[in-house]
């Protein structure tokens, strides 16, 4: 299953230069994961107080093209693999000019 989820690129997110910072992806792939979560009828918080914790382990990107001020994003996000103790989400960031 992949989810989806729409950002727009808000000024406080850029550099001087008008372009995202790269530590702004990492916030944006969480809020995509955590919209992933709700659509199969979870939350953040049911699992955590289940015991399910997902603590970041691991995290690469590659940055293909740059996203700007005002530009729209859609995050895609899927697990990539399920296992009793671990979780890989894979992201993927599109972009179309606002």
């Amino acid at each position: 299953m992949i989810s989806q989820t729409k950002i727009t690129v808000r000024y406080a997110e850029t550099d001087q230069m008008g372009i995202v910072h790269h530590s702004v992806y990492p916030i944006w792939y969480e809020a995509a994961r955590t919209e992933a979560i709700k659509k199969i009828g979870m939350t953040y918080s049911t699992l955590e107080k289940n015991g399910v914790m997902i603590p970041l382990v691991e995290l690469n990107c590659r940055y293909i093209f740059p996203a700007e001020y005002e530009d729209v994003l859609t995050i895609n996000v899927e697990i990539a693999k399920l296992t009793p103790a671990r979780i890989v989400f894979n992201y993927q960031i599109f972009k179309t000019r606002h």
